[in-house]
């Protein structure tokens, strides 16, 4: 029997550890290795950005003593299997591991900043990615 409230203490705590996928450092913000980031369609779509929902970034690093992070930009294509007849979508790679800070959007809850470190502009307003069908 007192194994069941250590039981219960992990299955409550552990769901909880999955929502720190982002850290404040002060004005920016340090994202996991390995997130998926999906571009705001909303939001770009007022931004004039063309397909945004079809871009997605994944963090690839440690923030570094500068406070960037390697990203790599990715696209969602669909594609057909002549075979079976079944379209399927997939990842493919656009653009590989460069440098970008984050910051909160401050006008938009959950939402992040991607903010070039060479020139300061920002490339995208992100967010966690949804798990889709």
């Amino acid at each position: 029997m007192s194994l069941y409230p250590f039981v219960l203490a992990i299955a409550l705590g552990f769901p909880l550890t999955g929502f720190a996928q982002f850290v404040d450092r002060g004005e920016y913000v340090e994202v996991l290795k390995g997130v998926k980031l999906c571009s705001n369609f909303t939001l770009d779509v007022k931004s004039g950005i063309v397909d945004p929902e079809k871009r997605l970034w994944r963090v690839t690093s440690k923030p570094r003593a500068n406070g960037t992070q390697t990203v790599s930009a990715f696209v969602l294509e669909s594609a057909y299997d002549r075979q079976s007849g079944e379209t399927s979508i997939q990842e493919r790679r656009y653009e590989d591991n460069y440098a970008m800070r984050f910051k909160r959007a401050s006008e938009h809850k959950d939402m992040l900043l991607m903010i070039s470190p060479q020139d300061g502009q920002v490339e995208a307003t992100v967010e966690l990615c949804r798990k889709t069908k």
